[in-house]
């Protein structure tokens, strides 16, 4: 009975101690905040990093087409030139009226060549100029995109941080039901919310940085994100558990697994999708792109899609998105068993 007594004492001390400092309220929302201020700056100077691409092809365009009728008036002039446009005709008929309609002909031609060079070489300085400043807009998007990257990380972190010490204390709730009070219960449930809120902000906040770095998103890559969505909300959904609908096949790897991150957002996967570090996917070698498999380490477990390849680096089996690797807690390597998962 005393044991029992203490231990109901020691699960009501914990529903009701204070969350620590570094899962403050303030803190969490104050890093989510600045990682959604950066992500919205950052779609913003993606947008004028489009606006220059769009400007600087339509400028080219113009050029290629400037540059074709100069050289088609060069071929002109060079198969129909003669030293003398009268020199054929008799003395007698090279009449000064002639020779004046000759010249002032002679001049306009002329005139014509000087003003379709004037217009490539006109066309070549703006589209110089403009190429420069393309370059130094994007040089800022990469400085901005890397503030985002780092802040996302931040918070993320400390979410992490939050949803660990939430759960404890929910199991903790559970396991004390007779001695947690509504107030206690409504408690975990306001801090339930707020934290899915926060999470929803920084999923947002990825996606503008992925989308802001794949300028030039092909129907492909489009389609093979909408595809690949549900199944990634699925994955994300288990937890540690299987998912839904998901079975154990038997197939059971073992073997170093690594993250892959700022380097690569953005970029295509194997399937097209463009690669948000902040989904539950990762690259295989060899299993079939779409394959869900469920990944162990350190106590904890997650299950990702199968969409991209690799990794290439010495013996490692996985590459995992960088929440992959947070959720299971791990920086750099880490020995990992992969179970592959079916449908069924």
């Amino acid at each position: 009975m005393r044991a029992a007594g203490l231990t109901a004492a020691l699960v009501a001390a914990l529903l009701v101690l204070p969350a620590p400092a570094h899962a403050d309220t303030g803190l969490l929302e104050a890093a989510t905040a600045r990682a959604s201020a950066l992500s919205a700056q950052l779609e913003r100077s993606a947008a004028r990093d489009g606006a220059y691409r769009v400007l600087l092809e339509r400028l080219e365009e113009q050029q290629l087409l400037a540059q074709a009728r100069l050289d088609a008036r060069v071929r002109a002039v060079w198969t129909t030139r003669r030293p003398d446009p009268l020199g054929g005709l008799p003395s007698r008929l090279q009449a000064a009226g002639l020779r004046r309609i000759a010249h002032r002909g002679a001049a306009a031609a002329v005139r014509v060549d000087r003003e379709l060079i004037e217009v490539v070489a006109r066309s070549s300085v703006d589209a110089e100029a403009l190429r420069q400043q393309a370059v130094r807009a994007r040089a800022r998007l990469g400085g901005q995109v890397a503030a985002a990257l780092l802040a996302q990380e931040s918070a993320r972190q400390l979410l992490a941080r939050a949803e660990q010490e939430l759960a404890a204390r929910v199991a903790a709730a559970e396991v004390a039901a007779a001695v947690a009070t509504e107030a206690d219960r409504q408690q975990l449930a306001a801090e339930a919310a707020r934290l899915s809120t926060a999470r929803t902000a920084l999923d947002a906040a990825s996606a503008a940085v992925t989308v802001a770095l794949t300028p030039a998103q092909t129907r492909r890559s489009r389609r093979a994100q909408e595809r690949e969505a549900p199944l990634v909300v699925l994955v994300e959904a288990a937890g540690a558990g299987y998912p839904t609908g998901y079975r154990p096949t038997g197939v059971v790897l073992a073997g170093l697994a690594s993250w892959y991150g700022p380097g690569f957002v953005g970029s295509p996967t194997a399937t097209g999708a463009p690669y948000d570090p902040e989904r539950m996917t990762c690259a295989h070698k060899t299993l079939r792109l779409g394959t869900v498999v469920r990944v162990s380490a350190n106590g904890r477990a997650v299950s990702c899609l199968v969409n991209d390849r690799g990794p290439y680096v010495g013996p490692r089996i996985l590459d995992l998105s960088r929440a992959g690797s947070r959720a299971l807690g791990f920086d750099g390597v880490q020995q990992v068993v992969v179970e592959v998962l079916a449908p069924g």
